[in-house]
């Protein structure tokens, strides 16, 4: 159930309990409003824990989130620092074999058999 439903839930229960309480205001309309008071906690205190529950799941979403942003900055620096490497390479054959190679990793493919 959502958290709205549970709110108009809370609202049609209060509204009742104060049109009890008044209809009754003249016998023993302290009772309704007791219980209303009591259900209207209750229907809060539910809403609140739904609340919790969600924002429970969204702190483990950035905590996901977070964890992969920081594996892409590491592979970001990992790239910049193995062409910055590639730029001090002196001889050209070894400098092409290891561009090579690197676009191989990072495209993921693999030399034939």
């Amino acid at each position: 159930m959502t958290s709205q439903w549970f709110g108009a839930m809370g609202g049609a229960i209060l509204l009742f309990g104060v049109g009890l309480g008044v209809w009754k205001a003249e016998s023993s309309g302290e009772l309704y409003v007791g219980v209303v008071t009591s259900s209207v906690g209750l229907v809060v205190t539910v809403i609140g824990q739904l609340f919790h529950r969600r924002a429970d799941a969204a702190l483990r979403y950035m905590a996901d989130q977070s964890a992969l942003l920081r594996e892409d900055r590491q592979a970001a620096e990992a790239m910049r620092r193995a062409v910055e490497l590639l730029g001090e390479v002196a001889d050209p054959a070894l400098r092409a074999r290891l561009q090579a190679g690197l676009i191989m990793k990072l495209s993921g493919a693999e030399l034939p058999g």
